[in-house]
């Protein structure tokens, strides 16, 4: 038997086994089970439309495990050393909220407390942030090019990850007017830790290291919508309307090359028996 005819009897046990040895390759990187996260909201996205390279909704990530602080590179120290991931500086973290739903969005700085004073990791009197005893600014984020007000008055002395979505500060609605030492200037509230509350009112905290699951590493697009929409047929997810434009017409591509792939070989395989079978 050649070695073709080999290949082509025994192809689905190879295709399993490479899956295999794949899926152990990503545990092994990743650390975490499941080492794989999907995205279900367009809290990330930097656009409407399907955009490659940012985190959007039916992405699949890879989840690192992060064993210390020092591992996440937050947004701060990301544009300070010109570091980027998913169109923007800085690590997305995933961590744990208060309910036990993970969340996926980007490190913006680490928040310590020296005797009530605020200590900003990475912070060096750069140009583009102030910081004051009540509030962080954070001049010039992203595609928007907006600024980001952080208010610090209602978590004082609790330390951690201040984060934060892309697109929530694209799209906040909450502006705060600040002098500063070169005129007012206007910012916008975003963070997760004074727009998002806990079911008892409070907002959340800065996200302790020991609620972080990882950090996100690649982007395999749209291949998560597979997952959502299966969701959605049971009543387990709804957000649709997020789902970026025009992804749904890549996923039918996706999909139709996926099944006439496999549909192409059979009957090529057919059409050469049939032949062979003649001469």
């Amino acid at each position: 038997m050649s070695s073709i005819k080999i290949v082509r009897k025994y192809l689905h046990m190879i295709i399993l086994s490479l899956f295999i040895i794949l899926l152990l390759s990503i545990t092994a990187y990743s650390g975490n089970f499941p080492p794989i996260s999907v995205v279900e909201s367009s809290s990330m996205e930097h656009s409407q439309y399907f955009q490659c390279g940012t985190i959007q909704t039916g992405s699949m990530v890879i989840v690192k495990k992060v064993s210390t602080m020092s591992s996440v590179i937050t947004y701060v120290q990301g544009r300070t050393s010109d570091m980027k991931t998913y169109g923007d500086y800085g690590d997305v973290l995933l961590y744990k909220n208060y309910e036990g739903t993970v969340i996926i969005h980007r490190a913006m700085f680490f928040l310590s407390w020296n005797s009530g004073i605020p200590d900003i990791h990475g912070y060096t009197n750069q140009s583009w942030i102030t910081v004051s005893g009540n509030y962080v600014i954070i001049e010039n984020i992203g595609v928007s090019h907006r600024n980001l007000y952080v208010s610090l008055s209602h978590f004082s002395g609790i330390s951690g990850f201040v984060t934060m979505g892309d697109h929530n500060l694209i799209a906040s609605t909450i502006p705060v007017s600040v002098h500063l030492r070169n005129g007012t200037i206007t910012a916008y509230l975003a963070a997760d830790q004074n727009i998002l509350f806990q079911n008892n009112g409070s907002p959340y905290s800065p996200v302790n290291f020991t609620n972080v699951v990882g950090i996100a590493r690649g982007d395999l697009p749209l291949v998560g919508l597979y997952r959502l929409y299966l969701l959605g047929a049971f009543g387990m997810w709804n957000n649709y309307s997020q789902v970026p434009i025009y992804s749904n017409y890549y996923l039918s591509a996706l999909t139709a090359f996926i099944i006439l792939v496999p549909v192409s070989y059979k009957l090529f395989g057919k059409k050469k028996k049939v032949k062979n079978s003649k001469s």
